[in-house]
């Protein structure tokens, strides 16, 4: 995958739509950033720095392809963060919501019951 596929893949995956919303969102000319999304026109490393903590993947990723496009540590202080900022009766709905979603890609052994997951809060 090219630079500019992967900012394509990085717009995406932070829920722009297009070219046009990411680059109002960023404050850059629509020309610019559609210049380096095509691969017209490449980057230099402050303008991969902007894009890359907008969009919430790693540097290292977008600049030159290596390891993951997301920091899992990123997205776990994420979720515990949006858990520990819920009233408490709504964190066990959220938790299990998470568990409902995971539930399909945990692998267990045959005839094993699936092991419930509690959360913890950083308050407790």
């Amino acid at each position: 995958m090219e630079l500019h596929e992967r900012l394509v893949a990085a717009r995406k995956h932070a829920g722009f739509e297009t070219a046009v919303e990411a680059a109002e969102a960023l404050g850059i000319p629509y020309p610019t950033y559609a210049g380096h999304e095509n691969g017209s026109s490449g980057f230099r490393a402050d303008k991969g720095e902007l894009y890359a903590r907008r969009f919430k993947v790693r540097f290292e990723w977008l600049m030159r392809g290596s390891g993951q496009m997301v920091d899992l540590a990123t997205k776990y202080r994420e979720i515990l963060l949006t858990y520990d900022s819920l009233p408490p009766d709504l964190q066990e709905t959220y938790a299990d919501v998470l568990r409902k979603l995971a539930a399909p890609y945990q692998q267990q052994e045959p005839g094993q019951a699936p092991a419930p997951a509690k959360a913890k809060s950083s308050s407790e």
